[in-house]
């Protein structure tokens, strides 16, 4: 079966409600009309109701005992004594000028046979009886094929009406010659007589009510299959081409079923059925669409917490929206909160000119691969970060915001930094062994003609001592030989359980009464808890005993020297860190202090190479030794040797 369309059911709909609406019109207005009709009615009987009660409460009070006072005693003058008589007659004088109603005095047992009572009138009479409380009815009748309005009021028999209407032997002898003794008595006091009963036709007046009810349903009809007409046009103008468009709208929306490549199609002629069917299929696309976004945003928050490097998502007033877990441990955030706190993301770059830069370049470029910068974490300690990110747009392409993933590589470069020094020393001690072995041969040759020469005792002072200054000088460069071969050299150290903290109070101790004399201070921090560690005991207080002397040397006139030991890295390193308050090693001077004959001290204080040594016998205990320093702010050295593990 095919379904209707809006048009069409709005069209049989609106049809039906007016038709309805006419049907009820034109009953209210046939009601109106009827009830209008019958006030009028009622009104009239009323009216006549009271003349013929008048006219009979004349003749009993008034006329009747005037007439029979000139009367002889059983004189009866019906034209004046009798109020059935004289009532028939005003009524029917009445009529004459006023025909449209009828007047009877109805009786069921009547003196005159003009007032007999037929059957209805006689039922009347007889519920008059039943019911004392009742003294008049009204109502609509039909009789003789007409239909009148019947009004009827009761006449009850009184104590007056009984002298003619009791027994026949009491009433007067004119009026059973006139009447008759065969009806009219036997009445006694409170019995229903007659009723005054009043027919007015009214089959004329429906008729024209009825009339004037299907004009004003015709005129309903036509009025409002006009206005019908209107609001048809004003539906299909503002509704139907509405709906139509939108169903075009959500066509598009829709687009192709899954599976094919035919558009969305609604069978049905009905347009809400069609909307609906759109609604349904848009609303299972979106749900499906709602689905795999969830998904998708499961899977990219799972990517994003548990992402190994820092995310951060940066709105375009430079603000930070989120961080990921790994984000906040790199920067100490206690939690995420206190990360978006921040009033810019410019706050974690250390040189605020590296955060314009990178700002600049996401503006113009819209992206920044492996971006190396400063920056500071939450208590202000400087790192190291490489950066790559992208710059998100909005749907007009303006720029809506950053997606940054951060790397932190400080402990990268400080292995990068490790591992050239460590190859530029390599390099500069194979150097130095060779230039070594090339200059020892002739330095022997040249120390071994002088010894000939002095043996010889000359004569002459000036040889003498010319020799001594050869000799003196040979012998210097020996010592610069064999520290260069003592550079190059790899020889094994021999490892044994040593106490840290002992082999630095040996080296204090044996300093500590110089540097006292130079007004120093040598403050112990040591770690009571050290275990003992497997190490070359010799070289490490070598090492010590370079780093003291270079500390005390830094600073001519006295100053403080802290030596403090630890365990770092989760008890798998032992950390010892020598640090002074001289006037810190210089930027341009602090990458070149571990190089062979590097030195700021005069040419007669070192050869620039206890730094060089030291490095090298940190290094063959598989530790690493660094430098933390800046000019004025005096200079830490900090070393890390590997502890035993159990």
């Amino acid at each position: 079966m095919k379904t209707l369309s809006v048009k069409a059911k709005f069209q049989f709909g609106a049809g039906c409600i007016l038709f309805l609406y006419c049907v009820a019109a034109t009953t209210i207005a046939y009601h109106f009309l009827k009830g209008m009709v019958s006030d009028e009615i009622y009104k009239e009987t009323q009216l006549l109701e009271s003349t013929a009660d008048a006219t009979r409460t004349y003749v009993k009070d008034i006329l009747r005992p005037r007439v029979a006072a000139l009367m002889p005693p059983d004189g009866f003058l019906p034209q004046a004594m009798s109020t059935s008589y004289v009532g028939r007659e005003v009524m029917s004088r009445i009529r004459e000028r006023f025909p449209e109603f009828e007047y009877r005095r109805a009786a069921g047992n009547p003196m005159n046979p003009v007032n007999q009572a037929d059957e209805f009138e006689k039922e009347r009479l007889q519920w008059f009886s039943e019911n004392p409380d009742r003294s008049e009815w009204q109502g609509m009748i039909n009789k003789h094929g007409n239909a009148y309005y019947t009004r009827m009021r009761a006449i009850y028999a009184e104590s007056e009406c009984l002298q003619c209407h009791g027994h026949p032997a009491d009433s007067p002898s004119d009026m059973k010659a006139i009447y008759g003794i065969a009806g009219g008595y036997g009445y006694h006091e409170g019995d229903v007589v007659a009723a005054d009963t009043i027919y007015i036709p009214v089959g004329f007046s429906f008729v024209r009510i009825k009339e004037a009810a299907w004009l004003t349903f015709l005129v309903a009809t036509v009025s409002l299959f006009f206005l019908w007409g209107l609001f048809y046009l004003l539906f299909n103008r503002t509704v139907v081409l509405e709906l139509k468009g939108l169903l075009s709208t959500f066509r598009n929306i829709a687009g192709p079923a899954k599976n094919s490549e035919a558009p969305l199609v609604f069978s049905s002629g009905d347009e809400i059925a069609q909307l609906k069917g759109a609604f349904e299929t848009v609303a299972g696309e979106l749900q499906q669409a709602h689905d795999d976004l969830k998904n998708s945003e499961a899977k990219y928050r799972l990517i994003f917490e548990t992402s190994q490097h820092a995310i951060i998502i940066i709105d375009s007033r430079k603000q930070v929206k989120d961080i990921n877990a790994a984000g906040m441990a790199l920067f100490g955030f206690r939690d995420r909160a206190e990360a978006l706190s921040m009033e810019s993301f410019f706050q974690i770059f250390f040189d605020t000119r590296d955060a314009t830069r990178f700002m600049q370049t996401m503006t113009e470029k819209g992206f920044v691969q492996g971006l190396e910068v400063e920056m500071v974490d939450r208590s202000g300690s400087k790192m190291s970060i490489m950066v790559s990110a992208t710059a998100r747009r909005d749907e007009n392409g303006m720029f809506a915001g950053i997606t940054a993933m951060l790397r932190d590589v400080t402990e990268m470069r400080r292995m990068d930094k490790y591992l050239a020094q460590t190859e530029k020393l390599a390099s500069i001690g194979q150097l130095a062994s060779g230039v070594a072995h090339e200059i020892n041969n002739p330095l022997g040759v040249i120390q071994c003609y002088a010894n000939l020469i002095a043996k010889s005792k000359p004569s002459d002072p000036q040889v003498l001592s010319d020799v001594g200054i050869i000799r003196k000088h040979t012998e210097q460069c020996r010592s610069v030989v064999e520290a260069l071969l003592n550079f190059s050299r790899s020889a094994e150290p021999c490892m044994n359980k040593t106490d840290i903290n002992a082999c630095i109070e040996e080296v204090v101790s044996v300093l500590d009464l110089q540097l006292q004399k130079d007004n120093f201070t040598i403050e112990r921090q040591f770690d009571a808890t050290l275990p003992r560690i497997t190490v070359d005991g010799n070289k490490i207080t070598q090492v010590l005993m370079n780093l003291l002397i270079n500390a005390s040397q830094a600073m001519p006139d006295g100053g403080r020297i802290v030596v403090k030991t630890a365990l770092a890295k989760e008890g798998k390193e032992l950390a010892i860190s020598i640090s002074d308050t001289g006037p810190g090693i210089s930027k341009e001077n602090i990458t070149k202090i571990f190089d062979p004959f590097f030195t700021t001290k005069g040419p007669e204080k070192g050869t620039g190479l206890g730094l060089s040594v030291s490095y090298g016998i940190v290094q063959q205990h598989g530790g690493s030794i660094t430098v933390d320093s800046s000019h004025g702010k005096g200079t830490t050295f900090n070393i890390l040797l590997p502890a035993d593990q159990p």
